[in-house]
């Protein structure tokens, strides 16, 4: 099973995706900048959250805008089971910023908490365990240096077999042809490490740093991992438990029965300014490189540059619901204790926040940043994109033969071209409009908790 036990900055790579193979995204040949020199991509990025924070009461507090979207179908399953996408997504840390990347291969925060408290000291005036427990923590980086390296390259096996769609998830990935041969030498690396974690934690029964050993053995505790319900993983070891607040079967039975979620609309326009990032958790975001703007020809995926540059577009999305459902760690996960060791002792090289000598524990960089505390969801989502009439003229025959619409990470199926999709175009008003035909619902962000913020 995915392990990372030893979080460093280089393993967000993993959770920074893949864009490089997605044909859609920007490139030097097609940067499309604007004349202020704002990217015009980063900029629709940018006003989407701005309009979800301000249209639907969302803090940026705690609020990041996820892309690509993810369908949120995960099946009911038996009591101590999970499915392997419900378990990806609610345990992969979140990319530090207001609009990130989700990747079903990213580093988990199970993975992030056990590698920090190996970096916490282990109190003892006994020189002889202390040097005892000073070559266990090396033998077990090594084994865990072992495992990373297998793990990095499953995890570019997967994005060039999946080409970045997180379709299927990374963990459900590994039970299938492609991903068998990986998982059996990630399966045989995380024996060894198990087997070094073993020791070590041993050894830190004889110490005397409160509560260390406690929040060692609640993570190593079985009673809250959870089995993987899919059939291809059964033979799979248990992994730390994640539980919502709802299931998405249930979610959906009570929206369509009028009893669940809450209507919603955003929109903004292309001519207003900037919303300022500085205002969320992150503090800023990094640059987005899956296009905003595209529409599905002939079944491939082109860009609309007509929409990006047009000065006059405004657009508007509304849902038939939304809602935030929450996210909780089992017990496997002690706060309390994250929260108290705060500013340590840490082993030496390590710091809570980081300088120019260590490592930091805590923050963007850190060991732990951030956690994923749930997740905004919606169904049904519309939309109504008003244009100048140049651009309503330049994109009527895309529209008409369109197969389905890209919003940032809202994907429509349907089409301008068929009367069955109810999909329109007003020429009155040059205006495109059409609805979601999909009967799933859509994970559109996520809420997040900073640990140990600075």
């Amino acid at each position: 099973m995915r392990k990372h036990l030893i979080h460093s900055p280089e393993s967000n790579k993993a959770m920074k995706g893949f864009d490089a193979m997605d044909p859609l995204a920007l490139s030097s040949e097609h940067p499309l900048v604007a004349p202020d020199g704002i990217d015009t991509n980063d900029k629709a990025w940018n006003h989407l959250y701005g309009a979800m924070v301000d249209g639907l009461g969302i803090s940026p507090s705690n609020f990041q805008l996820i892309y690509p979207f993810t369908t949120w179908d995960w099946p009911i399953v038996p009591t101590g089971y999970t499915s392997a996408a419900q378990w990806d997504f609610c345990s992969t840390v979140p990319q530090f910023s207001a609009t990130g990347e989700y990747t079903s291969a990213g580093t988990a925060f199970n993975d992030s908490y056990g590698g920090m408290l190996n970096v916490v000291s282990a109190a003892t005036s006994d020189p002889k365990l202390k040097a005892d427990i000073e070559q266990a923590r090396n033998m077990l980086q090594l084994a865990v240096n072992n495992y990373d390296t297998i793990y990095k390259q499953s995890v570019d096996a997967y994005g060039t077999e999946t080409g970045g769609t997180n379709t299927p998830a990374y963990t459900e990935w590994l039970g299938t042809v492609g991903g068998r041969s990986w998982q059996a030498q990630l399966d045989s690396a995380w024996k060894n490490v198990q087997a070094q974690q073993n020791v070590y934690n041993q050894l830190l029964s004889e110490t005397t740093t409160p509560g260390l050993k406690d929040a060692q053995d609640r993570l190593t505790n079985k009673d809250y991992y959870t089995k993987l319900q899919d059939p291809s993983l059964s033979a799979f070891p248990a992994v730390p438990g994640y539980s919502l607040a709802m299931d998405a079967s249930t979610w959906l039975n009570k929206v369509q029965s009028g009893t669940g979620g809450s209507s919603g609309k955003i929109g903004f326009s292309n001519s207003q300014s900037q919303y300022d990032y500085k205002k969320t958790w992150a503090g800023a975001s990094a640059s987005v490189k899956k296009l905003f703007w595209s529409v599905n020809v002939g079944g491939s995926w082109e860009r609309i540059d007509e929409f990006a540059s047009d000065a006059s577009l405004s657009v508007d999305i509304s849902f038939k619901a939304w809602d935030q459902i929450s996210i909780t760690a089992s017990r496997w996960y002690n706060g309390a204790f994250v929260t108290g060791v705060e500013k340590g002792p840490f082993i030496r090289g390590y710091s809570p926040y980081g300088d120019s000598n260590t490592k930091a524990v805590w923050g963007a960089e850190g060991i732990m940043s951030v956690q994923k505390v749930g997740m905004i969801v919606c169904y049904k989502p519309s939309f109504s994109i008003s244009v100048s009439s140049s651009t309503f003229k330049a994109f009527s025959e895309k529209w008409s033969v369109s197969a389905g619409l890209r919003i940032g990470p809202f994907s429509f199926s349907g089409g301008g071209g068929s009367s069955s999709s109810g999909w329109s175009a007003d020429s009155a008003t040059n205006t495109f409009s059409g609805e979601s035909t999909a009967e799933t619902a859509l994970i559109m962000g996520t809420s997040i908790n900073l640990i140990n913020p600075q």
